[in-house]
């Protein structure tokens, strides 16, 4: 069986969702039962006046699954910054409940000062989050999150926009992956771009540029090319996103994506400098990988009966193989009209044979390409089979 890169249709949405809920049954039939499932609290949004200050009372409850008898645990609280994860107070109150099934009950005050909420909204933070984790000691231990969102309110004009006309200020750049299933490595040919998430205070118009490398193999050397310049008002949001263009993937190699902060750009001033301020600039790392199973399909048709398995090698990071089947019409390309079936098979599972269903539409003597799609737990395409042939003889 062969890779190819061409992406056909992906299964609905509900379909993926439905197979993925049956193999998480499945798996917690078969693993130890005992688990924490789940968090909230009470309240799940607050406002605290700044003028004012004000003592929250939040209840935490903690659902388990009917075997869970060990409780669960939680040491501390954290509050933080929404939009730049900036801690700001960390409370021990810690809760500690050491048998038991759900639901568990923890209650807490939550404190904030006028001051504390004045220094923070004048510091540009306006939406807080307060953030729990708990666990459980179990040998096969399990953790849940839950928190409360906080936002800070303000009678006072001057303390509600305190930063309304302060120039921009960015205070950092991150860049990942888009598809976030890539970590470092991309099959050739396969599409990928990058996002850059953006923390920042103030308002203004944030210039940069988009900058590839690709790593010389024997020097290691880098020499960068600019792909796209940007320019993007930003404006009292505390975070903002910029994609990427498309990146390069046609040849295996190494390559080095930048994103560089600029005060201009103007070419003029930054000639032979694409980046004159790199305390302003944020990378990512990826490498395209040769396909080596790109190969053409075998151009003489293997047969099918009821019983025959097709298999196709094992994806890493798959939740479902999508099997796609059509009838060839002897024309270069298929049509909508070609479709026969589809079948969903749970990874790790890497063969099957058509079901019942798909037999019934199959004409004998026929001539069918069928194709496998690898999909990540988000329902996207990872990697897909070259389109293979076989020939139907009941």
């Amino acid at each position: 069986m062969f890779w190819g890169l061409r992406r056909m249709n992906t299964p609905p949405v509900a379909a993926v969702l439905a197979l993925m809920t049956l193999v998480a049954t499945l798996t917690l039939s078969s693993a130890a039962k005992a688990a924490l499932i789940g968090a909230s609290s009470a309240p799940k949004l607050a406002r605290v006046p700044v003028e004012e200050g004000r003592t929250l009372q939040i209840r935490w409850i903690i659902s388990t699954t009917s075997a869970h008898s060990t409780g669960a645990f939680s040491a501390q609280g954290v509050l933080k910054d929404a939009a730049t994860s900036t801690v700001l107070k960390t409370q021990t109150t810690p809760f500690n409940q050491t048998e038991g099934a759900g639901p568990l009950h923890f209650e807490e005050p939550l404190t904030i000062t006028a001051d504390e909420a004045k220094t923070w909204l004048e510091l540009g933070y306006r939406t807080l989050e307060y953030n729990r984790q708990f666990s459980t000691g179990s040998e096969r231990p399990s953790t849940v999150d839950a928190r409360v969102s906080i936002r800070l309110s303000a009678q006072d004009s001057a303390l509600a926009t305190p930063h309304m006309n302060a120039p921009l200020a960015v205070h950092n750049q991150e860049l990942s992956y888009k598809p976030q299933r890539f970590r470092s490595q991309v099959s050739q040919g396969l599409p990928l771009q990058a996002q850059l998430t953006v923390t920042y205070s103030g308002q203004g118009q944030l210039k940069g540029s988009w900058q590839l490398a690709t790593v010389n193999p024997d020097s290691g050397q880098l020499v960068y090319r600019e792909l796209a310049q940007v320019s993007k008002d930003l404006q009292q949001g505390m975070k903002d996103w910029l994609l990427s263009p498309q990146l390069e993937t046609s040849k295996p190699g190494l390559h080095v994506l930048r994103f560089c902060a600029l005060e201009t750009l103007d070419k003029s001033e930054t000639a032979g400098n694409l980046c004159p301020n790199p305390q302003l600039s944020t990378t990512l790392q990826y490498e395209v990988i040769e396909n080596q199973q790109n190969t053409p399909p075998p151009s003489t048709p293997a047969t099918l009966s009821a019983g025959t398995q097709l298999s196709w090698p094992a994806t890493a990071d798959t939740i479902i193989y999508e099997l796609v089947l059509r009838q060839e019409n002897g024309k270069e390309s298929l049509t909508s009209g070609d479709y026969v079936g589809r079948l969903l098979i749970a990874a790790p599972n890497t063969a099957t044979a058509l079901s019942p269903q798909l037999l019934d539409e199959l004409k004998p003597g026929a001539t069918y390409q069928w194709q496998v799609s690898a999909l990540d737990r988000h329902g996207d395409l990872i990697r897909q089979t070259a389109p293979a042939r076989f020939i139907f003889m009941p």
